[in-house]
């Protein structure tokens, strides 16, 4: 199944180590829901934020094609994307946003109504972030794109506010037991690639707006197993394919010039 994430975040890399502070030894939502009575004051801001990564990462946790996806990624990749924004911080309306969806979320977590109730889950984004800045678009399950399984997806963000939309890339080193945010696009600093696209397609440009094909190297080949071959939109114009096992060195691996078929252009290994 093939599917879109929408989410702005920034890039980023991340070991799995948990969550610090008192709940962050709370890897679980309705264990740390029940912790509610011994909740100081001075501790909400710390105790809804760790109960809003839990229930975001669990609700992605749900979904087939993200299954196989250890819950230490997906709980710090929501923590990530989502950073927490203490009341100190936040300006006058900000603070009084918080304090009103404070009381309601109150009286649900006393009540201990807090299962599938989308007032409570309302009022816990409006506690997270009430300016609507850091979290104005949301991580949704639904709008992931695998472009390899179980090991790349494609995000889609879109900003509520500008309705501008960027796409970012999510890769899993299950080797590592860690994620990173990458950018399929080279940096202008690795001379070497675009040395070798300007020989082969002086006037190519890259095309941000739509997400790439990605496979694979080949199993059979110890040398080439791990690399990720990347091919931009592909329509009837120059096109590329070019290689990296790391994202953040790339090898230029086959062109395709405007109504002729695509020729190999990566220099042989020595």
């Amino acid at each position: 199944m093939r599917r879109h994430i929408t989410i702005l975040f920034a890039l980023l890399s991340v070991s799995f180590a948990f969550g610090q502070g008192k709940y962050g030894k709370y890897l679980n939502s309705k264990k740390l829901a029940l912790t509610y009575k011994s909740v100081k004051p001075a501790e909400k801001d710390d105790y809804y934020q760790q109960y809003y990564w839990l229930v975001k990462a669990e609700q992605l946790k749900t979904f087939p094609h993200l299954a196989d996806i250890k819950p230490a990624v997906l709980y710090n990749f929501v923590k990530k994307v989502n950073p927490q924004n203490p009341t100190k911080k936040l300006d006058a309306r900000g603070k009084e946003l918080r304090k009103t969806a404070e009381l309601s979320l109150d009286q649900y977590f006393k009540n201990k109504n807090f299962k599938d109730n989308k007032i409570l889950l309302y009022n816990l984004e409006t506690y997270v972030d009430p300016s609507q800045g850091e979290y104005f678009t949301k991580v949704d399950a639904e709008r992931i794109k695998q472009l390899v399984p179980k090991e790349f997806f494609g995000f889609a963000s879109l900003n509520k506010k500008t309705m501008e939309e960027t796409n970012y890339y999510l890769w899993v080193d299950k080797k590592k037991d860690e994620f990173k945010i990458v950018d399929i696009i080279p940096s202008e600093k690795d001379k070497k690639f675009y040395a070798s696209l300007k020989q082969y397609l002086p006037k190519y440009k890259f095309e941000k707006k739509y997400m790439p094909t990605v496979k694979k190297g080949s199993k059979a080949d110890k040398t080439d197993k791990d690399f990720f071959y990347i091919m931009p939109f592909e329509q009837n114009l120059d096109n590329i394919e070019y290689k990296t096992d790391d994202f953040e060195t790339f090898t230029l691996s086959q062109v395709k010039r405007e109504g002729e078929a695509w020729i190999g252009v990566e220099k042989p290994k020595k």
